[in-house]
C-alpha cells in the first residue's frame, strides 16, 4: 500500500466520524430524555477526537485534509427507538470497515490508531444497546408539541445553524493546516465555540419540535491559512454577529433574544482575536485592519 492509498483510506475515515458526529447530534436535539442525550453527545465528542486523530495522521503524511462526509451513512429514524438502533447499527458498520482496514494497513503508527478507534466503537456499540434496552423498559412517551409554531421561527435558527456549521468545518480545516501554534490555537478555540452555538440553536430547535437542517453548507475553496483567508474570516464572524443581532430584534420569544445577543457578542469576539492573529502574522494591512479597535 502507498502512500496516497494511505492517506485515502484515512480521508474515509474522517468522513465516516463526520458523518456518526452528525447522525448523534440529530439525537441528541431530537430526543427528548437528557438522560439518553447526555450519552449521545459524550459518544459525539468522542467521535469528534477520532475524527481529529485521523486527519492529524493525513497532514503527517502529507496529504491534506478534507472535512466530507458520507450521506447514505447517516440515518436519522423518526421514533427514538428506531434512532438509537441506527445508532447501534453505525458502530456495528464501523467496527467493520475498520477492522477491515486493520488487516491490510501495514502502517504501525495508523494501525495502533485503528486499533485504539475500534476498542472505542465496540464501547459505543454497547453503551448504544443499553440506552435502546433501557428506553424499552422506561417505556419513555414521546411528546411532541402540537400547537403550532411560527415557521419563520424554524427558518431563522436553521439558517444560523447552517451558519455555524459552515464556521466549525473552516475552522476544523485551518487547525488542521496551521503551522504555528498561534493559528492553531484560534482556530480550535473559535471552531468549538461554534460547536457550542450549533449545539444550542439545535436543541432549540427540537424543543420546538422542529427538525434541525444538518445537511452539509457548502465548503469554502481553501487556499491554505493564509493573510487573505484570515480577513475572510474576520468578515464571515462579522456577518455572524450582524445576523444574530438582527434576528434577534425579529423574534418575540425572550428565550431567543438573549440567546442571539449573547452569540452576537461571540462572533463579535471572534472577529478581534482573528484579526489579532492577522497582525500577528504581519504581512500586510487592510484598510481598518492595521488599527485597534
Amino acid at each position: 500500500m502507498n502512500k496516497k492509498e494511505l492517506i485515502d483510506i484515512l480521508l474515509y475515515d474522517v468522513a465516516l466520524e463526520h458523518s456518526a458526529i452528525i447522525q448523534y447530534l440529530y439525537n441528541v436535539f431530537l430526543i427528548g430524555d437528557p438522560e439518553i442525550t447526555n450519552e449521545i453527545e459524550s459518544i459525539a465528542r468522542q467521535e469528534m477526537r477520532h475524527l481529529k486523530w485521523f486527519a492529524q495522521k493525513v497532514v503527517e503524511l502529507g496529504g491534506k485534509v478534507t472535512l466530507n462526509r458520507i450521506e447514505e451513512a447517516i440515518k436519522v429514524g423518526q421514533s427514538w427507538e428506531e434512532m438509537l438502533k441506527n445508532d447501534v447499527d453505525a458502530e456495528e458498520e464501523a467496527i467493520k470497515i475498520y477492522s477491515q482496514q486493520l488487516e491490510i494497513v501495514k502502517d504501525d503508527s495508523v494501525k495502533k490508531l485503528l486499533d485504539r478507534v475500534i476498542n472505542d466503537e465496540m464501547r459505543h456499540r454497547d453503551e448504544f444497546s443499553e440506552m435502546l434496552e433501557e428506553l424499552k423498559n422506561k417505556k419513555i412517551e414521546e411528546a411532541k408539541q402540537e400547537a403550532g409554531i411560527d415557521s419563520e421561527i424554524f427558518n431563522i435558527l436553521n439558517k444560523l445553524l447552517q451558519k455555524e456549521y459552515r464556521l466549525i468545518l473552516d475552522y476544523l480545516y485551518h487547525f488542521f493546516h496551521s503551522k504555528t501554534w498561534q493559528e492553531k490555537d484560534t482556530s480550535l478555540d473559535i471552531a468549538i465555540e461554534s460547536m457550542f452555538h450549533m449545539g444550542e440553536l439545535g436543541e432549540k430547535i427540537g424543543e420546538l419540535g422542529g427538525y434541525p437542517d444538518l445537511s452539509l453548507p457548502k465548503a469554502k475553496h481553501f487556499k491554505g491559512f493564509t493573510p487573505e483567508e484570515v480577513i475572510e474570516d474576520i468578515k464571515e464572524e462579522e456577518t455572524a454577529s450582524r445576523m444574530y443581532e438582527e434576528n434577534a430584534k425579529k423574534v418575540t420569544r425572550e428565550d431567543l433574544v438573549k440567546l442571539f445577543k449573547w452569540f452576537e457578542k461571540q462572533e463579535d469576539y471572534h472577529a478581534q482575536r482573528l484579526k489579532e492573529l492577522f497582525r500577528k502574522m504581519n504581512r500586510f494591512t487592510i484598510g481598518g485592519l492595521g488599527e485597534e479597535s
